[in-house]
């Protein structure tokens, strides 16, 4: 389902003031939304609900996602440069060819992910870090917290 850049604007505030204990704010609820392609660098949407969401080809550089649910959303291509995923869900989510230079993963539940082509230089995780069966952060270029 797409939503009109306004709607998207209305939502992001709200989700704003609900992290701030406003009394008028709201949880973000973007299931299932498409958002191809926006520009979301730097937004704040930590514990959002991203579940099953389009974000192929998003910019999300410096944005804050950590807690938030993001099962099964769709990444491909997107720019995850210096994000904050910590104690993200990201289990089955498709992150092919994504940019996550820099993100900080760690707690991230990565099960069951595609990392294929997604470029880890530098992302940051931890111990508690759940990567996809067979796939080792350390020769993909992350950085181990923890050492």
């Amino acid at each position: 389902m797409k939503i009109i850049y306004e709607d998207l604007q209305r939502i992001i505030q709200a989700h704003a003031r609900f992290l701030a204990g406003e009394c008028d704010g709201a949880r973000a609820d973007l299931e299932g939304i498409d958002l191809y392609g926006k520009d979301l660098a730097n937004v704040n949407l930590a514990g959002a609900n991203l579940k099953s969401t389009n974000l192929k080809r998003s910019i999300l550089w410096d944005a804050n996602l950590e807690e938030a649910d993001l099962e099964q959303a769709a990444f491909k291509h997107a720019i995850l440069q210096g994000a904050n995923l910590r104690k993200a869900n990201l289990r089955g989510a498709g992150l092919m060819g994504v940019n996550l230079i820099g993100a900080n993963l760690s707690g991230a539940d990565l099960t069951g992910a595609d990392l294929d082509c997604a470029v880890l230089q530098g992302a940051l995780y931890d111990k508690t870090t759940q990567w996809p069966e067979g796939f080792d952060p350390l020769s993909a270029g992350a950085i181990c917290q923890d050492e």
